[in-house]
């Protein structure tokens, strides 16, 4: 928009604007569609900034009639975090004896006046307003395992974390400091606004993880108390690198959350695309990277499954195209007690390559020669079947197939052969090394057709194993 236009000009485009798209976003915002018309709203917002405070002001003339005040209140407090500026004047503009004070005004917990006058943090005092409007019980924390997190070690008891807390213990008051500085950041305010979780609380600081970071949340889906690991991805430099990046996260995503019908991927409880990329998932136990080898019979189920679980994903055209020990994961509970393993971060290699370097999120240790030169041709199904045969050998070696730096494993990955499974494992059965053999060829036209007939020939040797 110019700056050169007059006053008058700009308050017509903003009432033009507000009320082509604003009103029926308004009138939707406490209904089974709210959650999105708020996303909508505050990418308005985002758009053209000069209609963050006509918008601010609409918002609060709807409190004085909403039955439910929360979707609004929540969108303000949204606004609120990028433009204070701006909902402040709002909140002005309606303490000039507007009816909406008075409403406002008896609000426990919120003095509009003291706001108004600038005596308190608007998107602390909007984010009071919530908390006090509708106290919850959040049930119990779910704490992280000790040692996981960066900085000081969560203590999994709650109640000794607070009683250290008290004490003055400086990792629990960083502990407490990080958690709350988590809590106010832009990115899980607008996640907790627009996702489809209640009751959104962060139980662990955030955590460096591969493609981004961490928080680890208790959340309400559908009535149900979950643990919900928030991952929000890295941003490139570079505003337009960071709007194609988000896009094809987010085309990535919807992709990764149609395959999840089958139980060897990672379950998608939610994603969205704003402020920043992200995506929710159940708590994990670890990955294939950070245990031992298994027993031979349970690294051949294990390998069947994951070979099922990436035929379900090829079937549906989607690739995973990062493929290698630390995409398979771990439930963090199984009622068994083993948990089969799962196909994580399924297909985001393709959107992250394009943008970082490959090598900062693959093991190269796993990845296929066509990773390494154009000359075994693109990145597709094939290139995903190596991959399962590489994570095999480690599933059953307890080693990777090649080991050295980059430049040697690049080299022998294009050039060599890793010593054959048996050699590794000799307790192996002998069909072992013709599935990874065969999995693994460089040349794509000698690797199996498909991760289904790699199912097939695990699954043969676990029947031979009875």
């Amino acid at each position: 928009m110019s700056t050169g236009r007059r006053a008058g000009e700009r308050d017509e485009g903003h009432e033009a604007l507000l009320s082509v798209f604003g009103r029926p976003l308004l009138d939707a915002l406490d209904g089974e569609t709210g959650r999105e018309a708020a996303r909508a709203l505050c990418l308005l917002a985002d758009a053209d900034s000069s209609v963050t405070r006509p918008l601010a002001t609409r918002l609060v003339e709807r409190l004085s009639d909403a039955e439910d005040r929360r979707p609004f209140l929540r969108t303000l407090a949204t606004l609120a975090d990028d433009d204070r500026a701006a909902v402040r004047a709002a909140l002005d503009d309606c303490a000039a004896g507007r009816s909406v004070r008075a409403a406002i005004a008896d609000t426990d917990g919120w003095s509009f006046t003291e706001l108004a006058d600038g005596g308190t943090d608007v998107a602390g005092a909007v984010r009071q307003v919530v908390e006090t409007d509708d106290v919850r019980d959040p049930g119990p924390g779910v704490a992280q395992r000790a040692g996981t997190v960066e900085g000081p070690a969560a203590d999994p008891d709650p109640d000794r974390a607070a009683e250290r807390e008290r004490r003055g213990d400086p990792a629990a008051i960083d502990r407490r400091d990080r958690l709350a500085r988590a809590e106010q950041s832009r990115a899980f305010r607008a996640i907790s606004l627009l996702g489809a979780f209640d009751d959104l609380t962060v139980v662990e600081p955030e955590q460096a993880v591969r493609y981004g970071s961490v928080l680890r949340t208790h959340a309400t889906l559908d009535g149900e108390e979950r643990g919900v690991a928030l991952r929000l991805f890295d941003l490139p430099d570079g505003a337009d690198a960071r709007t194609q990046f988000a896009a094809s996260v987010a085309e990535t995503l919807a992709q990764w959350e149609g395959v999840t019908d089958h139980d060897g991927v990672v379950t998608v409880h939610d994603w969205g695309d704003y402020p920043r990329p992200w995506v929710a998932t159940p708590y994990l136990d670890g990955s294939l990277a950070d245990r031992g080898r298994p027993s031979v019979e349970r690294g051949l189920r294990e390998a069947t499954h994951l070979a099922g679980a990436l035929a379900n994903c090829h079937h549906n055209g989607v690739v995973h195209g990062g493929l290698d020990p630390k995409a398979v994961v771990y439930p963090a509970t199984s009622i068994d007690g083993l948990p089969a393993p799962r196909l994580d971060n399924v297909g985001l290699m393709d959107a992250v390559r394009a943008h970082f370097e490959p090598s900062a999120y693959l093991d190269p240790r796993y990845a296929a020669p066509e990773y390494f030169s154009r000359e075994y041709g693109s990145i597709d199904a094939a290139t995903d079947v190596y991959a399962l045969g590489a994570v095999c050998y480690r599933l059953l070696t307890g080693r990777p197939p090649f080991t050295g730096d980059y430049d040697a494993v690049r080299r022998r990955v294009l050039e060599a052969r890793p010593p054959a499974p048996t050699e590794v494992n000799p307790r192996l059965p002998d069909g072992v090394d013709d599935i990874v053999a065969k999995a693994t060829a460089k040349d794509k036209l000698r690797r199996y057709e498909t991760a289904a007939a790699v199912r097939r020939d695990c699954w043969r040797l676990v029947q031979s194993l009875d």
